[in-house]
């Protein structure tokens, strides 16, 4: 039972990532620029594109403009060059500046599996009526130990995204999840951080 727990446990701490995150911006930055998401690196190329895919649309949604993924692959085709979190950052400041965008977003994360065990609980023993004569019941029997079910999660940590300035190869504002998240949560954690991001721009844009 206590096993139980504490693997219930470690399972709501993972799954509750959305918390934690942390912006910072640079002064002067314009929401109103125009924007890429570079595919994220990290373990594999199909999580990556996965994840920039995801917070594209968050991006969108809090009214950041962004050129869409086929725009990119236009001009990466033209270059002879494929789409993937592999390339290093001239080269992804020279796609921004091909793509006619003032700032490129990057992302980074990291993979790793996690095995649960779970111990399935037997029931016990019915007991065995007492004997004629006999004074004392037999003693109840603990429950036999059941089957180990053994479950693989894909934990993420380490998301960061940094938004770049093209012209100049600074990095505008960068922001990352504080906890590690499982693969039904992440959508979650970059949604909070794009959240993240409007909320720190509008604070210092009504700060000024």
């Amino acid at each position: 039972m206590k096993n139980l727990l504490l693997t219930v446990l470690a399972a709501l701490f993972v799954s509750g990532c959305g918390a934690g995150v942390r912006t910072v911006v640079r002064p002067g930055f314009n929401p109103a620029w125009r924007m890429a998401v570079m595919p994220f690196s990290g373990n594999t190329e199909a999580a990556g594109l996965s994840l920039s895919e995801t917070f594209t649309t968050y991006l969108m949604e809090a009214g950041f403009d962004l050129v869409e993924r086929a725009r990119l692959e236009n001009v990466l085709k033209e270059q002879s060059a494929s789409l993937s979190g592999s390339m290093d950052m001239d080269t992804m400041v020279q796609i921004g500046k091909l793509a006619g965008v003032d700032v490129i977003v990057t992302g980074a994360y990291r993979t790793r599996r996690e095995e649960i065990r779970t111990v399935m609980p037997r029931a016990p023993k019915p007991l065995a009526r007492p004997r004629p004569g006999k004074q004392r019941p037999p003693a109840a029997k603990p429950p036999r130990p059941g089957e180990v079910r053994v479950e693989t999660n894909i934990v993420f940590s380490g998301i960061t995204v940094k938004f770049v300035d093209v012209s100049t190869g600074r990095v505008l504002m960068s922001s990352s999840a504080g906890k590690d998240c499982d693969a039904d949560s992440v959508n979650d954690a970059l949604a909070d951080m794009a959240a993240s991001i409007k909320k720190t721009l509008e604070k210092e844009k009504g700060g000024k």
